[in-house]
Formats: C-alpha cells, structure tokens, sequence
C-alpha cells in the first residue's frame, strides 16, 4: 500500500515539489487460493467424497462448493487481515451472526462486486487489507483519523480502483457528495450508496417466424 504524507499530497496539488519515489513495493499476495493448488472439491480415487455444504452461504463464503473450500476461503480471509477467527466469530457458536461477520459478508456481497482493479484480476481482501502475512483489519486507522483516512483513499482507492464496469471512482461516487458538502455522507458501511454496477439489457423476447406464404389453414 503506497502512503504518501498529507502534507506532501497538498503541496504536489498546489505545484510544490514533486514526491520522491515511491520504495519497491512487495509483490502482491494471491487471491483466494492459488491456481496451482488442488481443487478443495474434486474427488481423490480411494478417498470419501469432499463433504457438501452444510448449508448455503450469501456472504464471504458464498462461492464455496463444499465445506473444505469454506474453511480453505475462511484461512484467506483470516490470513489477509492479519486475526484470528474470533475476531469475527463467535467461538460458542461460529454459525452465529455477529456484527463484523455481518461487515465481512457485507463487503464480500456488496463492497467488491462494485469495484474492480484498474488492471484486471479478481478483486478481494489482500487488494485493500495488505497481503504476505501483514494484514490489517483496521485499514483506515484504530482510532480512525480523517486526516490518514483520506490521504489512503486518495492514493489507494481512487489510484488502485474503480468502479465496476470502468466508471470512475471519486468521493462522492460512495459518500453521496465530496467532502465540506452538506450532501457528504460519513459513513457507507452497510448501507446501499456504493455505486451500481451497469444493468445488464434484457435479452428481447425472440419474434415468432411468420408462416409460410403457401402454408394451407391450420388442421
């Protein structure tokens, strides 16, 4: 994650001097799973078959085809913000719905299929949390501070993102409005102002062949 000082940033706006190069970045950490891993769900001859789903899951687990792809999800998840599992869950009862499960299902459902990567590839936690090991849950500061909250936004979402489909990603295509308006709106998390990806047309209804010109009455 690139960070730049505040006061760098304003003074770059206003023609100060340029920033000094960015150091090397680490090379990003994989999405999900690696492509050169075996498939969680494929069937192994001479072993039982890969469990089913316990049931069907609507948040960061939802593309998962049996349990062991769950928990192979659920260690990515757990890897890239840097916690353990009782940070979101319930370690009574995992199946119990808490609020950050209710966060993390919220960004999974609505947050990433929103915004995709300037250039290509899946979108998922490591692109905002950090990856390698050095996740953080907290990406926008513990307390928060508007001031670091802002400078991470401007130099890594609105650079890094876009919205899905290619629009462009700007303050208000979240908060309703850029920042000092009265149409400026703090909080985004959980709520429906995340911008749309375009609707895909709707196929017409296919238009029935006339009969043939010679064709006799119907029987």
């Amino acid at each position: 994650m690139r960070i730049v000082l505040w006061a760098g940033l304003l003074a770059g706006a206003c023609g100060g001097a340029p920033l000094p190069p960015e150091p090397a970045s680490e090379p990003p950490a994989p999405a999900r799973r690696r492509a050169d891993l075996p498939d969680d769900c494929a069937s192994v001859p001479g072993k039982p078959p890969p469990e089913p789903l316990k049931r069907q899951y609507t948040g960061v687990a939802s593309k998962a085809r049996c349990q062991r792809e769950v928990y192979t999800i659920m260690g990515g998840v757990k890897h890239f913000l840097g916690v353990e599992c009782s940070f979101c869950h319930d370690e009574r009862d995992y199946s119990k719905m808490t609020h950050r499960k209710h966060v993390a299902n919220w960004m999974a459902r609505e947050l990433i299929p929103a915004l995709e990567k300037k250039q290509g590839g899946e979108l998922w936690c490591n692109d905002c949390h950090q990856g390698g090991g050095k996740g953080t849950a907290k990406i926008l500061g513990q307390p928060r501070d508007s001031r670091w909250a802002a400078e991470w936004m401007t130099t890594h979402l609105v650079e890094d993102l876009q919205a899905k489909g290619g629009g462009l990603l700007r303050c208000k295509a979240c908060h309703q409005g850029n920042p000092g308006t009265a149409e400026f709106q703090k909080k985004i998390i959980l709520t429906d102002r995340l911008p749309r990806p375009p609707a895909k047309p709707e196929a017409a209804p296919p238009v029935p062949e006339p009969p043939p010109a010679d064709a006799g009455p119907a029987p």
